[in-house]
């Protein structure tokens, strides 16, 4: 008995490590969103600075539509993906792509997709030696094994969270997590990953739609559960759901996820709902549209201005390319296909919501509200709308939509670079991602850039893949893996 219980502590300590340890030379996992431990660092690898559709191709092979990051075990890399009512788990391998199977689900309820660039696949999977754990807001969690055969299921019901549900599953210490923040019902679910037994649930009754990925916090020999979310940071102890301390008065509905270095945790996020609703329009455009400001502050000027045929509605393809026209089926309220004047003036001349949009340092250690006392710094511009920060050789990386590029020093906040132009507009969705002496940024519209990490800024290379780019990339054994709009790549040096 006693040996079968030190074999048994032994491999949870195991797991634990190979789950919460960064990517380095040699490792073939890239086990969850943002890689193992949730920081996506490839610190002794190396990927090619130029790749493309004609260069460094290792591989690429269609996939379904979906917005999932690739998780990588061995040699099976997997995906989500989604068709018509039909959701999807996708296992390829590693070596050349080739699809090893594929498990389809379908959908228990319909998910509302008020943005363009929603997807019912957007939650990344999470990986261990023995199965896959794939979460979807339209059908529930499934665990398979590697093979593709279904381990165990659990239904979770379909909720109303306007922009489906982007959070991912996460492995930490031999338990399976799931936060699910959504009007009414938002919960922490602890789960056994082998029979899917509910171990513990911990509701967060303030909090309301949300879709940022939990971080496991690994200091003083515990796990701390960060959680962020409607105006708050969260921990909480990973073994037995406890609150252990809160931050508040951040963004009200987020994305992007936490992340940690040592004794240092970073978060931080932009909404529109935090600032006043006659400069919330303008965060909708790039700053190359050129609309006047009285435009974007007045709403009859608003109609009057993109209503081209004169009829006093803004039909979706009156607007230029912007989040506004992503987000457009969320502001027709009536549903007729077009914008009228009751529908955008609550949402331009309405109060900011509670809370600021912020990056914030946290010092590890409090307990209970720790907004005062451990708060170590705080920035307020160049915030991230989806991507999540970045923490690499005691730096912070951190991109902002419209292209605006910002690192700061980890422990004083102080600027390294602030603001810089990428020359690439629009959405920037993908977590950055350090590899060596890069740092890979990724657009929507399209294009890699690959940023030094050594210095001052400098735009090393700029990759064209001709698709958009919504996910994470992963790297493994000196290879970069990235899921566009219809393929998914594998770029490696001097690949043929």
């Amino acid at each position: 008995m006693i040996f079968y219980l030190n074999r048994t502590i032994l491999a949870t300590i195991v797991m634990s490590l190979a789950l919460s340890v960064p990517t380095s030379g040699g490792t073939a996992n890239w086990p969850q969103f943002r890689g193992a431990g949730g920081n996506p660092v490839a610190a002794n690898q190396r990927v090619p600075d130029r790749f493309g559709p004609d260069e460094n191709v290792l591989w690429k092979t269609r996939v379904p539509v979906g917005h999932s990051s690739p998780a990588v075990w061995g040699d099976r890399i997997f995906l989500t993906g989604s068709k018509g009512e039909t959701l999807q788990v996708l296992c390829y391998d590693r070596s050349d792509g080739t699809l090893r199977w594929s498990r389809d689900f379908s959908m228990r309820g319909q998910e509302v997709m008020q943005h363009r660039d929603s997807s019912p696949a957007a939650p990344t999977t999470c990986v261990d030696s023995k199965r896959v754990y794939a979460y979807f807001g339209a059908y529930g969690l499934v665990a398979l094994d590697h093979q593709g055969d279904i381990e165990w299921e659990k239904e979770f019901p379909v909720e109303d969270n306007m922009f489906g549900t982007g959070t991912s599953p996460i492995l930490y210490g031999g338990s399976l997590y799931l936060v699910r923040d959504v009007a009414g019902l938002s919960a922490i679910h602890c789960l056994d990953p082998a029979t899917g037994k509910v171990r513990w649930v911990r509701p967060r009754p303030d909090a309301g739609p949300n879709f940022s990925t939990p971080y496991i916090w690994a200091r003083d020999g515990r796990g701390e559960l960060v959680v962020a979310g409607s105006g708050t940071l969260r921990g909480y102890d990973a073994k037995t759901g406890d609150e252990l301390w809160v931050v508040k008065g951040l963004a009200s509905w987020i994305t992007p996820s936490p992340v940690a270095a040592g004794d240092i945790l970073v978060f931080g996020a932009f909404t529109a709902m935090n600032i006043p609703g006659r400069d919330r329009m303008s965060t909708g455009f790039d700053e190359e549209a050129g609309i006047p400001d009285n435009v974007l502050r007045e709403p009859a000027r608003f109609i009057a201005y993109f209503d081209k045929d004169g009829d006093g509605k803004i039909q979706e393809a009156e607007l230029p390319e912007s989040r506004v026209k992503d987000a457009f089926t969320w502001g027709d309220m009536n549903h007729d296909g077009g914008w009228e004047l009751k529908e955008i003036e609550p949402f331009m001349v309405s109060d900011a919501a509670p809370g600021r949009n912020v990056l914030v340092a946290v010092r590890g250690g409090g307990s209970g509200d720790i907004t005062k006392s451990h708060v170590l710094w705080e920035k307020t511009k160049g915030l991230p709308y989806v991507a999540s920060p970045l923490i690499y050789r005691n730096r912070v990386y951190f991109v902002k939509e419209g292209g605006f590029f910002s690192c700061v020093d980890l422990k004083s906040g102080e600027d390294v670079y602030d603001m810089q132009r990428l020359g690439v507009g629009g959405e920037y969705y993908a977590t950055p991602v350090a590899v060596g002496d890069r740092i890979l940024v990724g657009a929507e519209r399209g294009t890699m850039f690959v940023i030094s990490a050594t210095g001052e800024f400098e735009v090393v290379a700029r990759n064209d893949l001709g698709e958009g780019i919504y996910a994470t990339p992963a790297v493994v054994d000196d290879t970069l893996y990235v899921r566009t709009s219809e393929h998914l790549w594998a770029f490696k040096q001097h690949a043929k």
